[in-house]
């Protein structure tokens, strides 16, 4: 796979992450319409992520679950502090504020990842990373309405959730990457999933997530909260941490509201204002920004190779 490639699949595998976590508003807003409560939604997600994950790994990939204790260290803070941080910090941030303002507290997470990139992985400030970075903070911030002081509450209990939610989806993409250097994304997954349902257990008990479930509808949405909206993007998103930088990864998820916002009109109805459309725009721009620099810096590699090569074949003509 060339540089191009890599690069294009990273890009395309953070993307379905960002739109896969966008249907997170959905299935929440169901389940709390059902008698669901904040806790008891953030336990599913783990738990069902897990129970997907270690069936079909069992059945193909055994391999996956050697693992050694540093390894198990590694993944118990990884599920504990940024998966669970993050289930439960963004469920009550919600929960306080508001979808809007939890939102726009959420998406600080690529601030702090390409702020703690450079620092840890060496990856540059360029022009045009940071010019991205502002669109996809300015976009999420007009897609959910920031704007709106009907929409967006504000309150400190609700600013500090809100903060923590990004702090640890920010946490997942840098450990991710630490990750992913050491160990398989799929022994990463297993673990983490695993140590993050087994901590949220505590708090409420297997036996009580099962007898919740009443009704076709609550495990539609259960299973959709687990799986499409937990399982799929963070193996995306970890997957996407091999090919692209972090900070790109974190730009080009923040789709994620732009997501949720089209399926809430689509199901319910919800009306684009014109600032939410603008927001639209400069999201996608966002996320095609990152991207034109990798494609260039990769034809411009190729042509070098290429250069090289009709060099090596003249020399070796000539001799």
């Amino acid at each position: 796979m060339t540089d191009y490639n890599k690069n294009k699949h990273g890009y395309l595998l953070a993307l379905l992450a960002g739109v896969s976590w966008g249907f997170m508003g959905i299935f929440v807003k169901n389940l709390d319409d059902l008698g669901f409560n904040s806790m008891t939604i953030s336990s599913f997600r783990p738990t069902i992520a897990v129970i997907f994950y270690l069936i079909i790994n069992l059945i193909k990939n055994p391999e996956c679950f050697k693992t050694n204790l540093k390894g198990l260290l590694f993944f118990a803070v990884y599920g504990i502090f940024a998966l669970d941080g993050m289930f439960i910090a963004s469920s009550y941030a919600v929960k306080y504020t508001g979808v809007a303002t939890a939102s726009v507290l959420l998406f600080i997470n690529p601030i702090i990842v390409v702020v703690l990139s450079y620092f840890i992985f060496k990856e540059k400030f360029t022009t045009k990373k940071i010019i991205a970075l502002i669109l996809a903070i300015l976009g999420c911030c007009l897609v959910v309405k920031a704007y709106d002081s009907n929409t967006f509450k504000l309150n400190l209990i609700g600013i500090l959730w809100g903060i923590l939610s990004g702090v640890t989806v920010a946490l997942q993409n840098i450990l991710g990457k630490i990750a992913i250097k050491k160990y398989s994304y799929k022994t990463h997954l297993i673990y983490s999933f695993l140590f993050g349902a087994i901590f949220l257990w505590f708090f409420v008990p297997p036996w009580d997530l099962v007898k919740s479930i009443k009704g076709t509808d609550s495990l539609i949405n259960i299973l959709g909260i687990g799986f499409v909206a937990t399982l799929i993007p963070n193996e995306a998103m970890i997957k996407a941490l091999q090919y692209i930088e972090s900070g790109k990864v974190s730009i080009v998820a923040s789709v994620e509201p732009l997501v949720a916002s089209i399926l809430a009109f689509i199901i319910f109805g919800e009306i684009f204002e014109i600032p939410q459309l603008i927001g639209m725009f400069l999201i996608i721009t966002s996320i095609l920004l990152v991207q034109l620099k990798d494609k260039k810096n990769s034809n411009s590699t190729q042509k070098i190779k290429t250069d090289k090569n009709i060099k090596n074949k003249l020399l070796f003509t000539r001799e």
